[in-house]
């Protein structure tokens, strides 16, 4: 997928690249897309139409799609219900917002919600509860490597190895072991990608 801090260089050569990529067999989602108020590198207009075109595309492809939403919550929801969704559905990654929010992305555009780094920050208080919110069977894990590196490696280069503490963290808030959490999370993006069909 196309950033949407990279959507002011978008054009119509990009959208044959990402048309010619889908079509590989190991492809399985497209994404990330979305909108980024926080780093304003492109005008929000711009942002809306790209992330409206590449939701046509996943739509073409049938293919879910992962979803980058930086300080731009309300107008992500309305161009996605506007839109309407890849049968295949897709992934709030990084995700941010209140246990409220996790629900509606749950229940009304059948999204899973993925966690990262944050969650184990000793002050992040949300995303500890939306990690004991969300039911174990539309949770993810990530690293959203480079970035947002766990506790205690906070501020440093993030490697997808770190992702284990991510999910013992889920494990601890919910009170479950870590092996149930790897064990559903897994599950949950085995279903997502469609990992088992032949």
């Amino acid at each position: 997928g196309w950033h949407p801090t990279e959507a002011h260089t978008y054009n119509d050569q990009v959208e044959r690249r990402l048309e010619a990529w889908l079509e590989l067999p190991k492809v399985k989602m497209l994404g990330e897309i979305g909108l980024d108020y926080y780093w304003d590198t492109a005008p929000w207009d711009v942002q809306a139409q790209v992330f409206r075109r590449q939701i046509a595309i996943a739509k073409s492809h049938g293919l879910p799609i992962t979803i980058h939403n930086r300080d731009a919550t309300e107008d992500t929801y309305r161009i996605l219900k506007q839109e309407g969704l890849p049968a295949a559905g897709g992934i709030m990654h990084s995700f941010s917002a209140s246990p409220e929010i996790a629900d509606v992305v749950i229940n009304k555009l059948n999204f899973y919600v993925s966690l990262g780094g944050p969650v184990t920050f000793k002050n992040a208080k949300q995303p500890k509860e939306v990690a004991k919110h969300v039911p174990m069977d539309r949770l993810l894990v990530e690293t959203d490597a480079p970035y947002l590196s766990p506790h205690p490696f906070r501020g440093k280069r993030n490697e997808p190895q770190r992702v284990t503490l991510v999910a013992q963290q889920i494990a601890e808030l919910r009170d479950m072991s870590y092996e149930e959490v790897c064990r559903q999370t897994t599950e949950n993006a085995e279903r997502l990608f469609n990992l088992n069909q032949a």
